[in-house]
């Protein structure tokens, strides 16, 4: 493996994750969908295209990784932008339920097809068999440090 300015694998895969944030930015931007946005979003597509009960908004922020104020400040921009809308949980009272609006499923379907789009460019570096092994890997490490947490 070539020598990086950061010298190690953390820096490989923040950086191999920046510049696919950076592609995605521009990918997204005829949307008008920033990353983060993309990802609540398409978190609600896939509930919507499996009709899964509804997400609660704190759920979307724990299936993203997100903090709950994060989450919440995108739920509402896009609630704005009729992209989704909030609703009384049918099963608590208590908790907002998210959903895309017709608007937002169209979008998601637009942005989706985007993604896919980068997604085939940008990963087309490596061998099916190298993606496989990544993201075997990714997941890996992404669970073990679950479990410390």
């Amino acid at each position: 493996m070539a020598e990086s300015a950061g010298g190690g694998f953390g820096y490989l895969l923040l950086h191999a994750a920046q510049t696919w944030r950076t592609e995605a930015t521009a990918a997204l931007k005829p949307h008008s969908l920033t990353v983060p946005q993309f990802l609540v979003v398409m978190a609600l597509y896939r509930q919507a295209r499996h009709e899964w009960p509804a997400l609660r908004q704190a759920e979307v922020a724990t299936r993203l990784g997100m903090d709950a104020n994060t989450a919440s400040q995108i739920v509402r921009g896009l609630e704005r932008r009729d992209i989704l809308q909030r609703t009384v949980h049918p099963s608590d009272s208590r908790a907002r339920a998210v959903a895309l609006t017709p608007e937002g499923l169209e979008l998601a379907r637009a942005a989706s097809a985007e993604a896919r789009r980068l997604n085939d460019i940008y990963f087309s570096a490596a061998s099916a068999s190298q993606l496989a092994d990544l993201g075997r890997t990714l997941e890996i490490l992404s669970t073990e440090s679950e479990g410390r947490s």
